[in-house]
């Protein structure tokens, strides 16, 4: 089976912000104190699209590519701290060496920020999937009806649920055939 690429957004997806979002996380790390703050680690990251997200990962095996705006806030190793501490320590153990798509000038730019990510990697041309949410992905209307069926858009404030759980399980299925 092919590894696909998994471009993975945070905000609404796995975090929902509530009661913590990146800027806690950011405050933390600032004052020294996130490896001992056990509630952020506990809550940062949605339960149930953590346990979805790691039903794809135990399936699928895919190599990840943050495109979350976390990206701007954070370096490479303290997105790598966020992820192993808070339960998500596969998506850091298969991040591509270029682990994120390239930042834009003018944001909101999502959909040519992964445009561009595959442009400077065509063996992943025919084999990625997005997972991201329907405000950061409003820029994905302009992609082809082909592009947009391995699109998964979750619900801002809701994240990933089993119904975009059951779409990205699809479209990974049709990628690695």
């Amino acid at each position: 089976m092919k590894r696909p690429v998994l471009f993975l957004d945070f905000d609404d997806v796995i975090c929902l912000n509530a009661p913590y979002g990146g800027y806690a996380v950011k405050a933390a790390i600032d004052q020294g104190s996130f490896r001992s703050a056990q509630d952020l680690h506990e809550k940062l990251f949605d339960s149930e699209a953590k346990r979805f997200l790691a039903a794809i990962d135990d399936e699928f095996r895919p190599v990840y590519v943050l495109s979350t705006s976390w990206r701007l806030l954070f370096q490479q190793s303290e997105l790598i701290e966020i992820l192993n501490y808070c339960g998500l320590p596969f998506v850091t153990q298969r991040l591509h060496p270029e682990w994120s798509t390239p930042v834009q000038q003018r944001q909101g730019l999502r959909a040519a920020e992964i445009k561009s990510w595959l442009a400077l990697h065509p063996e992943f041309s025919d084999g990625w999937v997005v997972l991201d949410d329907k405000l950061s992905g409003s820029g994905f209307k302009m992609w082809n009806p082909q592009d947009r069926s391995f699109l998964v858009l979750c619900q801002e404030y809701v994240g990933f649920r089993e119904a975009e759980y059951s779409r990205l399980r699809d479209a990974l299925q049709r990628r690695v055939r």
